[in-house]
């Protein structure tokens, strides 16, 4: 059995994409702070992107059979 990295398992792509989240938080923070609601929507789409990423790897990508 091959040891894989911890970011090429479920929970290491569950702890990318809680980081990135944060990340996104603080850019649409940034985005009302400054008045620019193109910072906000950036934030936003990184934001649904990284909550997607758990359901479309398990349904899409890698489905049981």
């Amino acid at each position: 059995m091959e040891k894989k990295n911890f970011f090429q398992t479920k929970e290491g792509g569950l702890t990318i994409a809680f980081v990135v989240i944060m990340a996104a938080f603080f850019i649409i923070l940034a985005g009302l702070g400054s008045g620019n609601d193109t910072i906000c929507l950036v934030g936003f789409l990184i934001m649904v992107a990284a909550m997607l990423y758990s359901p479309v790897r398990t349904f899409i990508i890698k489905p049981k059979k």
